[in-house]
């Protein structure tokens, strides 16, 4: 072991394949432990929905395109702007000329200013996809966050700590402590995922809009996440209380 040497990872960026992974890990787990159950169904959802984000091509925004587009409207811009004051300065002549002179200064101005517009234009067109494209993906994560807290409400401390004061509408499916954990460790487990493919979408865009959604979703997923690991540290407590009660 002492002889094994640690590799440094290529890239601090997440890999949207292994974070792919990782779901369907996480999936597959939830399915041994809770086979048919809502949390189950739950969870391979999410794989499906991070499976086809990671081999979905449009989600890029098909950055690539952009580059050309915007490549190619700045090699315009360059010969249509200063091809003139090449043209210009090698008739010097000209300069004897002051009104056609000012006249070619006003000109270029001109198309200095379109060139920067049509740049603007453009940028703000292109955040204007992003949004379209990610801004209802990262909706459907957040819904997704709520919906795993909705699964894991039911799953209260007391009810190990109390089993006669279980209301008659609760099912008695988590019957002790080791099996309620695993459920919200699962929970958890999930609001961790869902905070991670998130932030995939930080890898493709830049728009100040879909960045400041994506850390709102992560913030959601970080708070539930906290209030569910406060109910398992509540029943590992409980736990070993009883344990240490039973002779």
């Amino acid at each position: 072991m002492h002889g094994t040497k640690r590799v440094v990872s290529d890239t601090p960026q997440l890999i949207p394949d292994q974070v792919a992974a990782a779901c369907a890990a996480l999936a597959h787990r939830i399915h041994e432990r809770f086979p048919g159950r809502g949390i189950d169904r739950h969870a391979q959802w999410f794989s499906g929905y991070v499976a086809a984000l990671v081999s979905d091509g449009p989600l890029r925004l098909r950055r690539w395109l952009q580059w050309i587009v915007s490549g190619a409207g700045a090699l315009i811009a360059f010969i249509v702007i200063f091809s003139p004051i090449f043209l210009f300065v090698r008739h010097m002549d000209v300069f004897e000329d002051l009104p056609t002179y000012l006249q070619s200064l006003d000109a270029f101005i001109t198309l200095l200013a379109a060139a920067v517009a049509g740049r603007v234009t453009w940028v703000a067109y292109v955040g204007y996809r992003e949004r379209q494209a990610v801004i209802p993906r990262l909706n459907a994560l957040r819904s997704f966050a709520h919906v795993t807290d909705m699964l894991q409400l039911a799953k209260s401390p007391v009810r190990v700590l109390f089993p006669a004061s279980a209301t008659t509408g609760w099912s008695d499916d988590h019957p002790d402590a080791v099996s309620m954990s695993a459920y919200l460790a699962f929970c958890a487990e999930l609001h961790a995922m869902t905070g991670k493919v998130a932030a995939l979408y930080g890898e493709w865009t830049s728009d100040p809009v879909v960045m400041a959604s994506i850390d709102d979703v992560e913030d959601l997923c970080a708070s539930l996440e906290s209030k569910i690991t406060q109910k398992i540290l509540l029943l590992e407590q409980l736990n070993q209380r009883v344990t240490s009660s039973v002779p």
